[in-house]
């Protein structure tokens, strides 16, 4: 019996030991098991986090991209490139994330390869190279260019030999006659010619190929006229007191036409080939193809990776579950020892694994406030607080893009969102303690002219500089913000009196005054600071930032380098403003607006050469209005309304030009000023370029642009006037040494002419500083060969002295005063009838 009970506990005790092992070795098999799964779990969504944010910056890149075609230079290319650097980063940690866990192969299956990726972003790199120069974007350009032009220039000028060499065309004199007729189809031709190439850039329809066909026809056309009028002119015999034609004339003219006719044709085939615009084609044939690639293989990768997840949730489900049977059979099997150890591994193994599993779980499905039960066991408390530190590392990236949202990321400044949410906190605590708050406006005085001298990382540089400086001006319960540019914002919160306002200001001035160092360089920079307080003029946010903007605008006015507190008078202003901005926009939907034309004469001869049209504004129920009061509100106009006013007064040139032509014979030339806002916009180029191609004579159209507009942005203006001056359009300088510009930039930009300012001209009689500035201005045209036109002339005494030192051309009240098309018309009469 003792043998049996012996036996019996030696059984039992065997029994025990081997269900306490197997126990303790389920416990440890799945601990391990469960810990692998979980972290690959893990692992595996991370990967879908990192595929999803590459698949966002590639549609980012794509929309980046397309961007470039629709506006170039619309997308900064450091901006384009910072965007093809963070791909190639993200993807190498996209890459790492598969290398290190245990992916099988068929979700690697298609994914993209390094080499894929090189690929593309050295294309990309050649996009943007191709997309900054138009010369090859657009390959026709250089035909036109290297061949066409050379070959129009030598026909023109051969035809004005032929014109210039005979006496004026008389009924009797049919050389004349004839010779005028080439010139004037020749010029025909090439406005034909230029219209084609618009057209092939859908500037006059919505199908460029119907309209490129029409004009194919008609410069064929115009080909086919000009041989025909010159074998007829080949075979006119000259007046007898013309001067001799030149030997070869018509041989060389010929050849001219031969050799033109046949580059152009090789420029329509460049236009009908799909390649005509490169950077269009590149992204469509091979970028966008490789996006869409990329991206679907991003997709699928995403996919594969969450089945993947799926089917771990799945196994750790299913082996816990596998794991608590056995556990219960060996609990009935092995009696209270077995039920003691089922309960043992039930309540410290298997509970919190199950616990474990369903807080993973939640967690996939998006829950992010779910709490994970922190089990007794070892391995698995580990592996929680593993996956707890995980999601710690989330909740801190969390916070860091938070802080992105609400912060500058140039000078780590709030944002204007911050300031906002922080100003209307103020207000509240202000209204509920009955104190006052104070709001600052403040905008850097020029410094766009830093911006564009030194280039965007040295106004970067400045920017930060002057944040530093005005952190250390206020207190630290005071909130700076940049709101974007060189604005920034300051909310003085808990204040007593305005004064306190009024010297917080003073200090910003005075700190912002002392020098900057840059690049080795010492710059000067000056503020104006607006300021609106609460509960004196707004109680509001947006209102009192208003006040503040309102307020600042009023210290620039006042010349800059101060600071103004808001009163309600510039609240009236500001409403007498928008008021002025509503009737502008009714005067637009109207065509109140017209021009009045000034005359242009030649000092040689008396002749009138042109006119200045100067915009008026008519209301229906008012006296004429002059560009002083609407000049600047107009800019504030919606697009679509510029280009109405735009077309309105384009159409107004068309017609004076037509009826100066048709009744009296005259091919009127228009001088007319282009503004600072088409410098600025792209798609304004791009409206007043075609306006002007859309005239009945747009080679009779002369273009001016003041200094100041010059300067304003001086890459733009010199890729706007070196297009017109392609187009053959004329290009003045106005308001000659009134601005900032240097000789370099009188050297280097294609400007025909110079239009002295009437402040030089108005005491050259009584000033003899400013008549000899006007004779050395007069000169210094002269020796780059332009032309000089003095504006302001009243008397005439200023008449005889511009026309002793060769003033070129004439233009004040003691000629004309501006003119409606009416007596314009009727003044181009008399010109025609004295023969001038």
């Amino acid at each position: 019996m003792a043998s049996y009970q012996g036996q019996y506990l030696y059984m039992a005790l065997t029994l025990v030991a081997a269900l306490i092992f197997i126990a303790w070795a389920g416990h440890r098999y799945v601990g391990q098991t469960t810990e692998k799964q979980i972290a690959r779990i893990a692992s595996r969504t991370t990967a879908q986090e990192h595929a999803a944010r590459l698949q966002q910056q590639l549609q980012d890149l794509e929309q980046g991209l397309g961007q470039q075609i629709i506006e170039p230079g619309s997308v900064p290319e450091p901006e384009l490139k910072k965007m093809l650097a963070q791909l190639d980063a993200r993807f190498r940690v996209l890459a790492q994330d598969l290398d290190e866990q245990d992916t099988d192969q068929d979700v690697l299956q298609g994914f993209i390869s390094s080499t894929d990726l090189s690929a593309f972003r050295y294309e990309a790199m050649s996009f943007l190279h191709i997309s900054r120069n138009n010369m090859l974007r657009f390959p026709s350009s250089y035909i036109m260019r290297a061949y066409m032009q050379p070959r129009s220039r030598a026909i023109k000028d051969t035809l004005d030999n032929l014109i210039y060499q005979t006496p004026e065309a008389t009924q009797e004199n049919s050389f004349s006659h004839l010779a005028y007729q080439a010139r004037h189809t020749w010029q025909q031709l090439l406005s034909e010619f230029r219209l084609l190439v618009a057209n092939r850039f859908s500037v006059f329809s919505d199908t460029p190929q119907d309209g490129m066909a029409s004009r194919t026809y008609n410069v064929q056309l115009y080909l086919e006229q000009m041989r025909a009028i010159l074998k007829k002119l080949e075979h006119t015999s000259p007046p007898e007191n013309s001067l001799p034609l030149p030997e070869g004339n018509w041989q060389h003219l010929y050849q001219n036409i031969d050799q033109w006719e046949k580059h152009y044709g090789d420029l329509v085939s460049s236009l009908n080939s799909d390649n005509w615009r490169q950077d269009l084609y590149m992204f469509k044939a091979s970028l966008q193809p490789k996006i869409k690639t990329m991206k679907a293989s991003l997709a699928s990768l995403q996919n594969r990776l969450g089945a993947q997840a799926s089917r771990d949730i799945t196994e750790l489900t299913d082996s816990t579950s596998r794991l608590s049977q056995a556990i219960l059979v060996m609990a009935i099997v092995g009696a209270l020892l077995i039920i003691s150890a089922y309960y043992y591994l039930k309540f410290r193994v298997i509970k919190p694994m199950s616990d474990t599993a369903h807080a993973l779980r939640q967690e996939a499905s998006g829950d992010s406030q779910v709490v994970i039960p922190i089990p007794k066991l070892k391995e698995t408390r580990d592996l929680v607080e593993a996956f707890g530190e995980m999601r710690r590392q989330v909740i801190k990236r969390e916070q860091r893009l938070d802080h992105l949202a609400h912060h500058d990321p140039l000078t780590r400044l709030p944002n204007r969102l911050l300031f906002k949410d922080r100003l209307e906190h103020a207000l509240q605590i202000a209204a509920r303690h009955n104190t006052m708050i104070s709001c600052l406006f403040l905008d850097l005085d020029n410094f766009k002219q830093i911006n564009d001298t030194l280039g965007h990382l040295a106004g970067d540089e400045l920017l930060i500089a002057v944040a530093h400086r005005l952190k250390k001006v206020i207190r630290g319960s005071d909130t700076i913000a940049r709101l974007g540019g060189d604005e920034f914002a300051i909310l003085l919160e808990d204040i007593h009196e305005k004064a306190f306002a009024r010297n917080i200001s003073r200090k910003i001035l005075e700190a912002l005054q002392e020098p900057y160092i840059i690049n080795n360089q010492e710059f000067h920079i000056t503020a104006s600071v607006g300021i609106a307080t609460a509960p004196f003029d707004d109680n509001q946010s947006d209102d009192l930032l208003r006040d503040a903007d309102a307020a600042m605008y009023e210290a620039k006015r006042r010349g800059k380098n101060n600071f103004q507190f808001f009163t309600g008078d510039l609240l009236h202003k500001a409403n007498q403003q928008l008021d002025l901005e509503q009737r502008l926009r009714k005067a637009v939907q109207n065509n109140e607006f017209l021009y009045h034309y000034q005359p242009i004469i030649s000092t040689s001869n008396g002749q009138l050469i042109a006119v200045e049209a100067l915009m008026r504004w008519q209301p229906e129920d008012g006296d004429i209005v002059y560009p002083d009061t609407f000049i600047e509100p107009l800019k504030n106009l919606s697009l679509e309304l510029r280009r109405k006013l735009g077309d309105h007064l384009f159409q107004q040139v068309n017609q004076v030009q037509s009826a100066a032509l048709q009744q009296h014979g005259i091919p009127l030339r228009v001088a007319m000023n282009l503004s600072c806002t088409v410098l600025r916009d792209p798609t304004r180029h791009r409206d007043m370029i075609n306006s002007i191609a859309r005239l009945e004579f747009p080679s009779l159209i002369n273009l001016e642009i003041t200094e100041d507009t010059l300067m304003e942005d001086l890459a733009n203006a010199r890729a706007l006037l070196g297009e017109l001056r392609q187009l053959g359009i004329p290009l003045a300088l106005d308001d000659f040494g009134t601005g900032q510009s240097s000789l370099n930039h009188l050297r280097s930009f294609p400007f025909d002419s110079i239009k002295i300012d009437r402040e030089f001209v108005r005491n050259i009689s009584t000033e003899p500083e400013d008549a000899i500035l006007v004779q050395a201005i007069v000169q210094l045209a002269h020796s780059f060969n332009m032309k000089v036109v003095a504006e302001g002339v009243e008397t005439e005494t200023q008449k005889r002295y511009l026309m002793d030192i060769d003033c070129d051309y004439l233009q004040g009240f003691l000629i004309s005063k501006p003119l409606p098309e009416q007596q314009l018309l009727e003044l181009l009469a008399t010109y025609s009838n004295s023969g001038n």
